[in-house]
């Protein structure tokens, strides 16, 4: 769900009418009595009365009246969607407002109120969530609760409870919603139309969760209201959503009982009418009677094309699309992709480009593989090209975690049946180019992987580029947003609107071109959709290099390989057992005591299933992987290689990781700056949770003070220990350092990827946790951020969406290169580990080297004792740019040899001409 459907217009009549006492009262009283003729009609005729009372409010010194006439011209604003009017209004409003102290009157609700609305209509979803708490915390310590506020309160649960919805926070949502019932339910006067209200609210939450019959609970509570009342539009909407339970509840005669008894409701309102034989089609489908879903389908196109021919209605493309699913189980594959054509053909020819679009799209894709022959295979390319195209398009659209599931849901299975489809190709006709095609689809699936890691994050900050461009783009893309929608459902469009729609298009590109030019790092954020092809990637590799990508989709992980001069591509079959020996493998790598013999031996079939096979095609030393899925919680260097001696991949290979190539080609473009390091070692209570937003208790990193004094020795720079380790203390300084090493709590949140977060110093004046969307606005210039002592919140696998978060963050604020942990390792070994670490940075090698080479020395140190077990030394791994952060020595060591060579050879005299 797109938008919030629940806009309450009830503030136009909250304001508190405060009239001066003298002749001004009947022409203030005549101006807004005109204003309200144009309210939902004439916007400018709304404002111009409005503003002449705001004019008179300024000239007799009265604030009450000024104010009151900015809410009225602010709810015109917010009927019309005029989101500039609003920002400017809001502004003003602030001022007027708190420069009084008026901070808890019904204003300063009303207030918020109007800023939840207008971030709601922004889809800011964060900032709108705080404006309606702060109303229901006003309410809750108010003494005396006016009406206004009462009903403000009210409102906020149900705005709250539909936001927490959109979050997938569905326990905070249906909480929400029932104590709103609770609180209408024993008041005097109930009022039975709110209760209806949150009643289907709560309903809607419930779907989500698939509680068919408790939703249906509600529903029914619903449905006898609205009938009753003759709420016809909702108690048909009501009678439609029981129907659709009863049906996922295999009630089949239930079902088809609502959807009769709801046909009584609307026989003289046509645009029900195929809604209606689209939820017959979906019951009969539900019990596999698939031919009669069919006539049910053909029954809604029939009524669509006879009754809406000079009108767009979207269930024509509904129609369609369920018509070729449906053909797809009878296995008329072609008759399938005539619909699925169709459909499309009506969803690429509306005036806005819809998201949903890419549904139809991954279902023609999926059904041309279907066919499996080299036509077929050549024709969901082009089907998958196509529908990255659109993605591009409406990718700077999306915007919060609905629409991550969506992408989930939609884009990925697009790029596995390309994939699918290049692969094949390849195997029939040994062309390489094909391995170029699943390159490029694969490289795609990573740039929406980096999306969803900034959706993840609910960042609504961004470092360097100003409030005020970052305002202006949210308005113009609601506002082209919310007119599109109006002409979509229009019957007739004004010119007008048009006008309005291409000039409001115009200045968002022309805005997106100067953001491009003036904040780049934003620009390849949020609209950059170049990809490299994988002729560029190979020719951004050194030739000892190898680059590994991994696809993981439903049915095979697909491993693209390729070095400067070579390409190989792999598909391994998914099962359950392989994704639970991965889980297990992270299981026994994670835990010291696991026995070591089970872990080579998982560890082992595991090499030879995820990269034996790629490795036996090549001999690089230095491999650079892209992982995907459960692969993230890999540490690739932990694989035996050779189960009789017991040899890793470590000691084989040098191994880094990164998100996507077309990622790195950005890291390595960044300068090396200087090597000032800055150094925090934070201490924590481990028995007191850090702060009340986060339950966790860390636990103290008793070693984490001498890995900073250690690290100290090899690079200049600055530290803070211990009470100074404080959140407020890194943001103050670190942009002024390019090495960052944070021996702390870094906590990878898979479930809630936005929580994931580092650990400072507790500070009772300050904050003491960074999250994700903290990174988002910070200016780093770090050339290597280290995240040492990182403790990891993953729980059950999934798609390392936490750690993705933290480190895009990282990426998008100036890092470099992170080098972090896969779980919390025992901050003593991290001590040994992070001292050679940073010894062979500082003697200039390369930072995968660099990490290489101490995890052999460490390994080297403790081959006779516990410690060789792979949890002490492999969860360090390091990502992006592994260039040197120094010149080796070895060369200034290589340049004086020479220097005393000729000397001996050529004589001082002849070595001064020499130079001269």
């Amino acid at each position: 769900m797109r938008t919030i459907n629940l806009i309450i217009i009830v503030l136009y009549f909250l304001p508190i009418y405060i009239w001066p006492q003298n002749a001004t009262l009947s022409t203030i009283d005549s101006l807004n009595k005109k204003a309200e003729q144009h309210y939902y009609y004439e916007k400018d005729s709304a404002y111009f009365y409005f503003d002449q009372v705001k004019e008179i409010a300024k000239e007799i010194n009265s604030d009450s009246t000024l104010i009151e006439s900015l809410f009225n011209t602010t709810g015109v604003a917010s009927y019309h969607y005029d989101l500039r009017r609003i920002s400017a209004n809001l502004n003003q409003l602030d001022s007027l407002i708190y420069s009084t102290n008026d901070f808890n009157s019904d204003n300063s609700n009303i207030l918020l109120y109007y800023k939840g609305d207008y971030h709601l209509k922004l889809l800011e979803y964060s900032k709108s969530r705080t404006a309606f708490e702060k109303i229901i915390k006003n309410y809750n310590s108010a003494n005396a609760k006016s009406e206004t506020l009462t009903s403000l309160a009210s409102a906020a649960y149900s705005f709250l409870g539909k936001l927490y919805m959109i979050e997938g926070k569905y326990d905070n949502a249906k909480s929400l919603y029932r104590k709103n019932i609770r609180d209408i339910e024993k008041s005097e006067n109930v009022d039975l139309e709110a209760l209806t209200g949150n009643y289907n609210l709560l309903a809607e939450v419930l779907l989500k969760e698939k509680k068919y019959k408790e939703a249906n609970a509600y529903l029914l509570k619903a449905y006898a209201y609205n009938k009753k009342e003759k709420n016809i539009n909702s108690a048909i909407t009501n009678a439609f959503h029981i129907a659709e339970n009863y049906g996922h509840l295999l009630q089949k005669d239930s079902a088809l009982l609502f959807l009769n008894d709801s046909k009584k409701l609307f026989i003289n309102k046509p645009i029900f009418h195929p809604k209606y034989h689209l939820r017959k089609a979906q019951i009969h489908k539900n019990n596999w009677e698939y031919e009669i879903a069919i006539i049910e389908i053909d029954s809604a196109i029939g009524v669509i094309k006879e009754n809406f021919e000079k009108q767009k209605n979207t269930d024509l493309e509904i129609a369609y699309n369920e018509k070729g699913l449906l053909e797809n189980l009878l296995g008329f594959h072609d008759k399938a992709l005539l619909n699925f054509d169709l459909a499309l053909n009506e969803s690429l020819n509306k005036i806005d480009k819809d998201p949903n679009t890419l549904k139809l799209f991954k279902n023609k894709a999926a059904t041309l593989n279907l066919k499996e022959n080299e036509e077929s295979y050549q024709n969901t390319i082009s089907v998958v090209s196509e529908a990255t195209t659109f993605l591009n398009q409406v990718k700077p659209s999306f915007k919060n975690s609905v629409d991550k599931l969506f992408l989930i849901d939609n884009a990925y299975p697009i790029f596995e049946s390309g994939i699918e489809a290049s692969y094949n190709l390849y195997k029939l006709t040994k062309n390489n180019s094909y391995i170029d095609n699943a390159f490029q689809f694969a490289e795609n699936s990573k740039s929406v992987l980096l999306l969803e890691a900034l959706l993840s994050s609910q960042a609504t900050q961004f470092a360097s580029i100003p409030n005020k461009v970052l305002a202006r783009e949210a308005q113009l893309k609601a506002e082209i947003t919310h007119i599109e929608r109006e002409i979509t459902i229009s019957e007739n469009i004004e010119n007008s609107i048009e006008d309005k729609l291409f000039h409001l298009n115009q200045e968002l590109r022309n805005l997106i071109v100067d953001i491009e030019k003036k904040y780049p790092a934003y620009y390849n954020l949020k609209y950059n959709s170049k990809v490299l092809s994988l002729a560029e990637a190979q020719e951004n590799l050194a030739e000892n290099e190898l680059l590994v990508s991994y696809f993981y989709g439903s049915q095979n992980i697909y491993t693209i390989a390729a070095t400067k001069n070579k390409k190989h591509i792999e598909s391994i079959t998914t099962s359950d057992k392989l994704e639970s020996d991965i889980n297990n493998l992270h299981g026994l790598l994670s835990n010291p005591k696991s026995n070591l013999d089970s872990l080579s031996l998982l560890s082992h079939s595991l090499y030879k299933i995820l990269l034996a096979p790629v490795l036996s095609n090549f001999t690089e030393e230095k491999l650079i992987i892209i992982p995907d899925g459960l692969l993230n919680y890999i540490p690739f260097e932990s694989l035996v290689s050779n189960p009789e001696k017991n040899t890793y991949l470590i000691q084989d290979k040098t191994i880094s990781y990164v998100n996507s190539v077309t990622l790195l080609s950005q890291l390595n473009g960044k300068k090396q700056v200087s090597t000032k390091l800055l150094a925090f070692a934070p201490s924590f209570n481990s028995t007191t949770p850090s702060d009340g937003t986060r339950s966790q208790v860390l636990g103290n990193l008793p070693h984490n003070r001498n890995e900073v004094q250690q690290i100290l020795t090899s690079f200049t720079g600055k530290s803070f220990i211990n009470d100074q380790a404080t959140l407020q203390n890194f943001t103050a300084i670190l942009s002024d350092y390019s090495v960052l090493h944070l021996a702390t709590h870094a906590v990878f949140d898979d479930k809630n990827p936005e929580y994931s977060y580092l650990a400072f110093t507790p500070n009772t004046a300050s904050d003491d946790l960074l999250f994700v969307k903290d990174l988002y606005n910070l200016t780093l210039n770090a050339s290597l951020v280290t995240l040492s002592g990182c403790e990891s919140g993953i729980g059950e696998l999934k798609r390392g969406e936490g750690f993705l978060s933290l480190a895009r963050g990282f990426f998008y604020s100036g890092a470099a290169s992170i080098t972090s942990t896969l779980w919390k390792i025992n901050d003593n070994s991290s001590s040994d580990l992070m001292g050679n670490f940073y010894l062979n940075l500082a003697d200039g090698k390369a930072k995968d080297e660099s990490l290489r080479e101490a995890k052999l020395t460490f390994l080297e140190k403790n081959k006779e004792n516990g410690l060789s077990h792979p949890y002490w030394w492999s969860g360090y791994i390091i990502q992006g740019n592994t260039k040197p952060l120094l010149s080796s020595s070895k060369w200034h060591w290589i340049l004086y040899c020479s220097i005393v060579i000729l000397l001996l050879f050529l004589g001082r005299k002849r070595l001064v001409q020499l130079f001269k």
